[in-house]
């Protein structure tokens, strides 16, 4: 799982922020929380990481998503939560990135069937308060520079008239 944390670091700081949102102080807010968190990832503060992260994925950010799932199934920076876990994982998962399908997958069948019945709900007000289409995200992937590797850049969208 520590792998993870770090591909998800990796990722996180490689992904491209746009300056087109849905307005100025949303996009501001968006790329701030994304690259400190970022920051506090690469550098293994997980507790400042932690509420960075969980305000980056409340505003979207499939990435902070993912990464505050690892840290909620890990207990780095937060209690162990698998039922949070698993709800971040579900609004991440939203976009179509394989391994954190598998990766969510795999929580999933390790959860009873009560389990998974009561956060079911759960999981899909979670995607509708934190999804890409109602936070108005486009994740897109592009190869790094130099590289034949592709990596997920996430980004706000304008929404017309603001």
């Amino acid at each position: 799982m520590k792998k993870l944390l770090i591909i998800a670091a990796m990722t996180f700081g490689l992904s491209a922020q746009s300056a087109n949102a849905a307005t100025s102080f949303e996009v501001d807010k968006y790329n701030r929380v994304a690259l400190l968190s970022a920051s506090a990832v690469q550098g293994k503060d997980y507790d400042r990481a932690f509420p960075l992260l969980d305000e980056a994925a409340k505003l979207g950010n499939k990435i902070s998503q993912f990464t505050l799932a690892l840290l909620y199934m890990e207990g780095l920076g937060v209690e162990q939560d698998y039922g949070q876990a698993y709800l971040w994982l579900n609004v991440a998962s939203e976009h179509n990135e394989k391994r954190w399908r598998e990766v969510r997958d795999q929580l999933h069948n390790s959860l009873s069937a009560e389990q998974i019945a009561a956060l079911k709900p759960l999981a899909a007000e979670y995607i509708e308060k934190y999804g890409e289409q109602v936070q108005e995200v486009s994740c897109y992937k592009r190869a790094a520079t130099g590289s034949n590797r592709k990596l997920l850049q996430c980004s706000k969208y304008r929404t017309p008239g603001r």
